[in-house]
């Protein structure tokens, strides 16, 4: 199932911080968290305006992901305070089930500390040992080099570039960089 042992860990600062599950009692706040985070981060393709999800919704949605062996949701929370948030989900079809994606999140102010890292790290040993899966894709903006780094520092390569991919509010574009990592 979409679950993981919990990990305690100290961020670059020395808090520490936990990476568990992220299960369906969180809903609240992770609704909180994804809009705090999306009226801050310069990355995201989600604005602030397009998270509307309800937490009865999002505890559905967790509750959704708990069930299948394919999919993964965990947070990163200091003192009890959530900051930061990863889901991965497998493709639908027989032929697709085998690789999937993410995203991943953290929030201002604690970006740069390793939670990232920690993230990431606990994804890939869920993968590792889900029977399912064998390539984690994800897909990040050109310009984050900041993410491409940590992505490259775990073996994660390129495999394509989606041009003018995304377009934000002045008017200009983002290229997407797709990239992936086999894990068998």
């Amino acid at each position: 199932m979409g679950n993981i042992q919990p990990r305690r860990l100290v961020t670059a600062s020395g808090q520490p911080i936990v990476i568990r599950t992220a299960w369906p009692e969180d809903a609240e706040r992770i609704v909180a968290f994804v809009k705090a985070v999306t009226a801050e981060a310069l990355y995201l393709l989600t604005t602030e305006a397009e998270v509307v999800t309800t937490s009865e919704r999002q505890k559905q949605w967790l509750q959704q992901i708990m069930n299948d062996p394919g999919k993964l949701a965990i947070v990163a929370e200091h003192d009890g305070e959530m900051i930061g948030f990863l889901d991965f989900h497998n493709g639908n079809k027989r032929r697709t089930k085998h690789q999937g994606s993410f995203g991943m999140s953290v929030k201002n102010g604690f970006r740069g500390q390793g939670i990232g890292t920690a993230l990431l790290a606990a994804l890939l040993d869920w993968a590792k040992e889900n029977p399912l899966i064998e390539k984690v894709c994800l897909e990040v903006v050109a310009d984050n080099t900041n993410a491409i780094r940590l992505y490259q520092k775990f073996g994660f390569v390129e495999e394509g570039v989606k041009k003018k991919a995304a377009k934000i509010d002045d008017g200009t574009y983002w290229d997407l960089i797709l990239m992936a990592r086999f894990v068998k």
